[in-house]
């Protein structure tokens, strides 16, 4: 797919030219006009080619950090992730990270501002689908497989949409300009109708590719998009036990309309179904030569800036290509071959270029999820007289050490060196550190995630190239089949073993629960630490119905300070300090539908009901 994206960064949005026979427009449909027809783009392989990447572009999105629509750190709205407010709040603009966190969200600020986008991908993949057979030069396989890769594309924005809104407008075809208005289809309907274009996808696609075409879906990442669309369904926002209906319901219209939002009632079976279709994506997995990452000698713990001395864990995220990926979006290569990706190392942290950047706090809330290495809980006290030494004999969880960045850690020597945090000393023999400020001025916070940041001791500039955003790696497939199995049969060997393969690579002690319940708090935390960074713990925190506490939450930091010992030497004394109150209202559990197409009166039922989520 990086031969995509280059094709797209010489030639953009190509594709979105195609004309249209009609008067109207509208986000589910129409483009703006131009002078490309279908024919000329569908003439050739190698001019079907930009309509093709237009089509991956719109639709496998990165996560990376960007000046781009759509393109920011996911994490700044959930309990990983502090980024300052309100100084930087122009860095999460694109998914409205300030306003979402002090609970002011709205519906012309919401966590999805580019909403029509997800349709402009869905009619991309829908146009690719219906003319690809008009190429000339193609084999009858070839355009099979475009085909197959269009109706993943199709099922992939569905299922963003799905996460974020519940039922939605289903697409499943180029609308004609009498038809261009789509209502919000049940819950149930949208779920079904992305698990049957994964499943015709996956019957068609290839288990592996060559590997120039690395980043192209393959019948594995069609059963994984599958696998986690059937676990969400069967979490508790839409497959609600009786336990739990009193805490969503203020979220609910607690009328017919909820068909949109959950499913009328729970039904164990459907963690069953999440449990096969995940165990199902381990197996094909597994026959197409997927693993989980080790590193040569299968160290869990980093020693050194090598690929040859990375830990397993951090080996599994950094190495280009790796067994474990499933599917990964590979624009950041080809973004940074151009220059293009500058801008978002100074938007990943402030530590890979030691000069002006944006800090990527993390919150003392989420560091204390790592264990130690004996399983043991973890705890920042109140303050302390040397963070360095605290942290290094904490003895913690290895992805601690292979997420989290700290002052005082030698990040790499030959780039950035020991990270330098903390404030002058208050006699002002000790400088403050490079890395003590922010926009708004000192701080001291002493803590960032350097997960996606360069850290090889070659390190250039545009180094972060060798990274690739994670859609699905088998790690989570482990999680996600665990988690299945807990909740439909409760603790088992199977559930068990599946756990601690994880914690196994990681370099962490087995785990053991006794109970379904403690399994599931267990599998929570492990999916937090596990996946810390991809992109997965907003969806996560919402369908376990736990936004609403750790969204209501006073989140906090650690700030260090020089301390003179003698001799010029210093101690990084430390204390927490509060970052920021969340905010989260129930309503926050449905993201609203922009004004713009609630005003249409297309997503409800066109008489009583406009559509819009409830609370907004």
């Amino acid at each position: 797919m990086k031969r995509i994206y280059t094709l797209m960064a010489a030639l953009s949005v190509v594709a979105a030219g195609i004309s249209l026979n009609s008067c109207k427009r509208d986000f589910l449909e129409m483009p703006k006009g131009g002078t490309v027809t279908v024919d000329t783009i569908f003439h050739t392989m190698n001019q079907a080619q930009y309509a093709i990447a237009e089509m991956y572009q719109l639709c496998i999105k990165s996560g990376f950090p960007a000046n781009d629509p759509g393109n920011s750190r996911p994490e700044a709205v959930t309990d990983q992730l502090y980024i300052l407010h309100p100084g930087y709040d122009w860095a999460c603009g694109t998914i409205n990270a300030g306003p979402y966190n002090v609970g002011n969200m709205s519906t012309t600020n919401t966590v999805d501002p580019s909403f029509g986008n997800h349709y402009k991908g869905i009619r991309q993949a829908n146009l690719v689908y219906r003319n690809i057979a008009m190429v000339t030069d193609a084999s009858d396989d070839w355009k099979k497989d475009i085909r197959a890769q269009a109706v993943f594309c199709r099922a992939m924005q569905h299922y963003e949409l799905f996460r974020l809104y519940g039922g939605i407008p289903i697409v499943g075809q180029v609308l004609s300009a009498d038809n261009m208005y789509v209502h919000r289809s049940s819950l149930k309907s949208t779920v079904d109708s992305i698990v049957k274009w994964c499943d015709e996808a996956a019957a068609v696609l290839p288990a592996t590719r060559a590997s120039v075409d690395f980043g192209k879906v393959t019948s594995v990442a069609a059963l994984a998009l599958k696998a986690r669309v059937l676990l969400y369904a069967a979490s508790p926002i839409y497959n609600t036990p009786a336990s739990m209906t009193g805490v969503i319901s203020q979220a609910r219209f607690n009328d017919a309309r909820d068909s949109v939002l959950c499913y009328p009632s729970y039904d164990k079976e459907r963690w069953n179904l999440a449990a096969k279709a995940n165990k199902a994506v381990i197996d094909a997995a597994t026959a197409a030569g997927c693993s989980l990452m080790y590193g040569p000698a299968s160290n869990p713990v980093s020693t050194g800036n090598t690929y040859d001395t990375y830990g397993n864990y951090q080996l599994m995220y950094s190495k280009y290509a790796n067994q474990e990926l499933i599917l990964v979006n590979t624009f950041n290569q080809a973004n940074a071959s151009n220059g293009g990706f500058e801008w978002d190392q100074y938007m990943s942290s402030k530590l890979l270029l030691q000069s002006w950047g944006v800090k990527n706090n993390v919150p003392v809330e989420f560091m204390e999820k790592y264990e130690t290495r004996d399983g043991g809980k973890f705890a920042f006290p109140e303050t302390g007289t040397d963070l360095t030494t605290f942290i290094k004999n904490a003895n913690l969880d290895p992805r601690f050490y292979q997420t989290i960045a700290y002052d005082g850690m030698n990040y790499n020597s030959g780039k950035s060196g020991i990270l330098n945090y903390y404030l002058a000393s208050t006699d002002g023999s000790i400088t403050a550190g490079s890395l003590s400020s922010s926009d708004s001025g000192p701080d001291g916070y002493a803590f960032e995630t350097y997960k996606f940041v360069e850290h090889l001791a070659t390190g250039q500039g545009n180094d972060n190239k060798h990274f690739a955003w994670i859609i699905f790696r088998l790690g989570e497939f482990y999680l996600n089949y665990a988690e299945a199995l807990n909740e439909y049969q409760g603790v088992n060997g199977e559930s068990d073993f599946y756990l601690n393969e994880i914690r196994k690579r990681a370099g962490i002690l087995d785990k053991h629960p006794a109970s379904q319940d403690e399994f599931r708090t267990a599998i929570h935390n492990e999916r937090a630490v596990e996946l810390a960074y991809e992109g997965q713990r907003y969806s996560d925190l919402n369908r376990w119905m736990e936004a609403h506490v750790a969204g209501n939450l006073l989140v906090h930091g650690i700030a260090t300070q020089a301390v003179p010992t003698g001799g010029g030497k210093f101690n990084r004394a430390w204390k927490k300090v509060t970052f920021q109150q969340r905010y989260f209202p129930t309503k926050y559990y449905y993201v609203p539908f922009p004004n713009a197409e609630v005003s249409k009166n297309y997503l409800g039922d066109g008489k009583s009901w406009n559509g819009q989520n409830p609370g907004w």
